[in-house]
């Protein structure tokens, strides 16, 4: 299995706990997009096990916590993408944080957001 997300490099890894690692986004769609991995193989959130439902849990607020202290943002879109239909391009699961900021034209909705996003690939 050739996966880009099974095999980051450790200096790529801002925040971490059991069961997911947390970087910055490749391709930023917002300053502070950051992507939170499972460290299992997982392709989709409806393959996490509880357990790691509530690790998530717990990665969002420290991501939440770091973004807040970096970026002072004055809200998120947060969001995964399940399956090729819906735009997941790397099959191995990862959920999108995105602050969102006051200075930001378009608010609202995660396609406001994105709507621009193109797909891409990890090398």
């Amino acid at each position: 299995m050739n996966c880009a997300f099974c095999s980051l490099p450790e200096d790529k890894i801002i925040v971490r706990n059991d069961s997911f690692i947390a970087i910055n986004d490749a391709l930023p769609v917002k300053p502070g997009h950051i992507l939170i991995i499972s460290q299992r193989h997982a392709e989709t959130i409806f393959d996490l096990s509880e357990q790691e439902f509530c690790q998530l849990h717990n990665i969002i607020h420290q991501v939440k916590e770091h973004l807040e202290n970096k970026h002072k943002p004055d809200g998120y879109n947060i969001g995964a993408n399940s399956g090729s239909i819906a735009g997941q391009t790397v099959h191995h699961f990862h959920l999108h944080i995105i602050p969102r900021y006051k200075k930001d034209h378009k608010f609202g909705f995660i396609k406001n957001t994105v709507r621009n996003l193109r797909e891409y690939h990890l090398e």
